[in-house]
């Protein structure tokens, strides 16, 4: 039986609370991305930490025969997140879980050939972008991009850049959203500068394709019906680094990319 998969995405698996006392859904990029992998036919792996008496937020990648990895937490990161009428966010942390050390990974999964930073909340230390050399290496920054104040507010911000961000190795591929950027078009020209490959989606316009710093191509979203929009950034960037992966190519990948993301946000 092998022992590597071929997608390992490393984050927090978050307990997102739902409005009207309804079940906490799993969230993070852990969960949609290392599903989205699945789906698309590789072996994905997860390592996360929570709380155990959380187990259950793993039950959906453990149904579809992901691997995981849960590092006992005495909590979960828990988001409270609660939205105004043109759909802007006001996000809350209450709870998070440990910090991920590269130690807690299996010494066999560390060998994937695709390897995804998927921090949601400052879990996993700087230095673990140095520590994936052999790899593909994709990071989406946003959990690298948030702060939060005694009362668990979260903020988001671009700039500074992150410490994790600053030095990355030549493999690194970003994905990132205008969003996560708050919009600012200066932000935007230091992050195409941080990877050989940046992409900045921008929902359902198109999403800039940057290789060494210069825009190479926008490639355009598919026109769909959204019916639930969660995840779909990173389903585009895990399906975006496992078409890169087979094609080095970029603009192909966002096309594969979009097709993805489509898909997912078509239906719950």
């Amino acid at each position: 039986m092998p022992t590597t998969p071929d997608y390992l995405v490393i984050g927090h698996v978050s307990k997102d609370l739902q409005p009207g006392g309804a079940a906490p859904r799993a969230g993070g990029t852990a969960t949609y991305s290392a599903l989205a992998a699945q789906r698309l036919g590789l072996q994905a792996a997860i390592v996360t930490a929570l709380a155990p008496e959380d187990n259950y937020l793993l039950d959906g990648p453990r149904s579809e025969g992901v691997w995981l990895h849960a590092i006992p937490s005495l909590h979960t990161t828990t988001f409270h997140n609660v939205y105004d009428p043109q759909g802007h966010r006001t996000q809350t942390l209450t709870a998070h879980a440990s910090d991920i050390a590269f130690a807690d990974i299996p010494g066999e999964w560390r060998n994937a050939p695709i390897v995804h930073l998927g921090p949601v909340a400052q879990e996993l230390p700087y230095s673990m972008t140095a520590m994936f050399s052999h790899c593909l290496l994709g990071v989406t920054p946003q959990g690298w991009m948030r702060s939060w104040d005694n009362s668990g507010h979260v903020r988001q911000d671009a700039l500074p850049i992150s410490p994790a961000l600053r030095d990355l190795t030549p493999n690194a591929v970003i994905v990132l959203s205008i969003e996560d950027l708050r919009f600012d078009t200066a932000a935007l020209r230091e992050y195409a500068l941080l990877a050989g490959i940046v992409v900045v989606t921008q929902g359902a316009s198109d999403a800039l394709i940057f290789k060494q710093g210069q825009l190479i191509g926008s490639v355009p979203a598919l026109k769909t019906t959204p019916l639930d929009l969660t995840g779909a950034g990173d389903v585009f960037a895990t399906a975006f680094l496992i078409r890169y992966h087979e094609t080095s190519d970029p603009i192909e990948s966002a096309h594969a990319a979009h097709t993805a993301a489509a898909h997912a946000i078509a239906g719950e």
